[in-house]
């Protein structure tokens, strides 16, 4: 049984302290022998008398604190600190972690006595197995700023990546700090340059010593970092997880979070419990489903009647293979979800596998969409999965940047100036660096809304003079070899009905800004109003990822699809380039009028009437009467 001593200084009023140690009580300790040491700095009597009466109930160390000349203040408008202070509380954290070397303990668990932590954190945070990891808290340091974590990445709180030889803007530097912010959005487990108050540090750690001793020749403000830096020079990586954020009762008027936060924990639980299931159930079948799989190993996490389809699949794939493909290790690198009205999720994944056929190394990505449900006793299960294979064994040339990528926005427009061009125009104009239009011979005032709409904005507007959408190949490719020809780094092609949900503004960044992969796949959602979107057999394209920002590689294949429509606005090659799903939806704006669907409606009869380039069931199901639609929520 694993040995944990939690421990805490405390300096707090009742109320918050209150909620605090009631956190603590309510923490899973199965399978763990737990212990607590508190150093009672209060000046409150209420506050000492509950730590003595949670003494009386738990194992617990209360160890006195230092009388110091200086007073600790704080208001609504913060807290204030002076460097005697601060390295009393230094003092007071190293008294706490060897008191955890002294008796023995597997780890130490610091927590500030301003947090709710949720129940399953503590065992949460030791599966882990990390030598120190923090659970991530969101905080407004000041009632005028915006929230921001106690984790950082560089010096005393750089919250942006940056080389030393970098020179950089404060767009750029804003542009990094929102790709840090959203990924600490995403569960998952980081690695980070700094962290604090809700920290867990192995006996690893403790036995190579690290302290929050002040170090001589450093001048960074607060313990915290002296910290850091010490356990980085020991060699240690210090990790943030973002699964169980705690609540963090900064000032007294936030008191009234703490109910809503429990009120909902148990679903916090449940979705965290079925996005780890889901990411190790992956790893486990993605590396034992092939040639070497057995009975049905790896398939616990699948339901009964894709468990049957999975293993029909994998015992034909055995008995039909001809060369020995071997998978070593399978691993998710990226995930999302999003919950179900039934209380199901939808859970979004990039699987990478790597392994050897016959003998010579090979590595494939697929991209997993699956909808996972629950057993009568909680157990998650995959009811329904596709899988995308996103590119299988490609050499990974070394000029991907991996900052400071330039992304072009290119569409292509003909009479839209009556439509969503100038919406949809001014919200993709927000993110990009600079936009390509390509007018196809309108005969309104399109290319006037353009102007208007990209006057302070960098870009570049080509009329074609007449009309070649009756041949689309040829105007698709058009519109390719005028965006390459401006050399952007990432060119992300949309229609002039087409718009991103609105994080799109604060995630492009995260998704060009990595060297990894060329392109990225998002999912379109077809509105048939303001609000809704159709979901039938025949319209169905929200269930399937569609490249539609791709990274300009030197001597890629510009061919496209020689039909007269439906040729796709990539060139053929673009199907072949390792590419990573994002969650982010796009909402195709074209079908939302009536109007619109009776005109394009005639243009597919007329430029496709028997179905040679389309399906001719889905062009007469344009004017059925009574769809089935579901609402949007963004």
């Amino acid at each position: 049984m694993r040995k944990i001593l939690i421990g805490a200084p405390v300096r707090q009023e009742p109320d918050i302290l209150r909620e605090f140690l009631r956190s603590l009580s309510e923490l899973d300790r199965t399978g763990l022998e737990v212990a607590f040491a508190f150093v009672d700095d209060n000046i409150d009597a209420e506050s000492k008398d509950l730590l003595r009466a949670f003494a009386r109930l738990e194992p617990t160390t209360l160890l006195a604190g230092e009388d110091l000349e200086a007073d600790y203040v704080k208001d609504e408008f913060g807290h204030v600190w002076n460097d005697e202070l601060i390295w009393k509380v230094a003092r007071y954290k190293d008294r706490l972690l060897d008191l955890g070397r002294a008796s023995g303990h597997d780890a130490v668990f610091l927590i500030d006595s301003d947090l709710v932590l949720h129940p399953a954190t503590l065992r949460h945070l030791i599966g882990r197995g990390c030598d120190i990891v923090a659970e991530v808290f969101w905080t407004r340091w000041h009632p005028t700023q915006p929230d921001r974590p106690q984790v950082w990445l560089l010096d005393v709180y750089t919250l942006h990546h940056q080389r030393r030889d970098e020179q950089l803007d404060e767009d750029e530097i804003e542009r990094r700090k929102m790709e840090f912010f959203h990924k600490l959005l995403r569960p998952g487990l980081y690695e980070v340059g700094g962290l604090g108050a809700c920290t867990l540090i192995s006996r690893r750690a403790l036995m190579t010593g690290v302290s929050f001793a002040r170090i001589p020749n450093l001048s960074f403000w607060g313990e915290d970092r002296h910290f850091c830096v010490r356990a980085a020079a020991l060699g240690l990586r210090l990790h943030a997880d973002t699964y169980y954020t705690p609540v963090h009762i900064y000032r007294e008027s936030e008191l009234e979070k703490v109910e809503s936060y429990r009120a909902v924990r148990a679903d916090q639980r449940r979705r965290v419990d079925t996005l780890l299931a889901v990411r190790e159930g992956l790893a486990t079948w993605g590396t034992t489903h092939y040639e070497t799989m057995r009975g049905d190993e790896g398939l616990q996490l699948f339901g009964g009647a894709l468990r049957a389809e999975l293993l029909a699949s994998a015992e034909a794939n055995v008995a039909h293979a001809r060369r020995a493909k071997v998978v070593t290790r399978t691993h998710v690198v990226s995930a999302s979800y999003r919950d179900l009205d039934d209380g199901g999720m939808t859970v979004g994944a990039t699987m990478v596998r790597e392994g050897s056929i016959d003998g010579a190394p090979f590595r494939d990505d697929l991209g997993v969409l699956a909808t996972v449900r629950h057993d009568g006793d909680g157990t998650p299960r995959i009811t329904e999965m596709q899988l995308q294979r996103l590119a299988d064994e490609l050499e990974l040339p070394t000029f991907r940047r991996a900052h400071g990528n330039h992304v072009l926005l290119s569409m292509l427009v003909r009479n839209e100036a009556d439509r969503f061009l100038e919406t949809v125009l001014r919200d993709a104009a927000s993110y990009v660096d600079e936009v390509l239009i390509v007018d196809d011979g309108s005969t309104d005032d399109t290319v006037a809304v353009c102007e208007r709409v990209l006057r302070d904005v960098p870009h570049t507007i080509v009329q074609l003079g007449e009309s070649g959408f009756h041949d689309e190949h040829r105007l698709r490719r058009k519109q390719w070899e005028l965006a390459r020809s401006l050399r952007p780094d990432w060119v992300l092609c949309l229609d002039a009905d087409e718009m991103f949900e609105a994080r799109m503004r604060n995630e492009l960044r995260s998704l060009v800004d990595q060297d990894a992969f060329d392109a990225i796949a998002f999912r379109l959602y077809d509105f048939w109003n303001e609000s809704c979107y159709r979901d039938d057999e025949l319209w169905s394209a929200h269930h399937t990822f569609r490249r539609f920002l791709v990274r300009v590689l030197p001597d890629m294949d510009d061919a496209f699809r020689a039909t007269a429509q439906h040729c796709g606005r990539w060139p053929i090659a673009v199907d072949g380039l390792r590419t990573c799903n994002s969650d982010l939806r796009l909402k195709h704006l074209g079908w939302s009028r009536q109007a619109d669907r009776e005109a394009k409606y005639a243009r597919y009869r007329q430029l496709d009437p028997d179905g040679r380039h389309g399906s001719l069931a889905q062009y007469e199901s344009i004017l059925a009467p009574d769809p089935h639609l579901v609402t949007f929520c963004e």
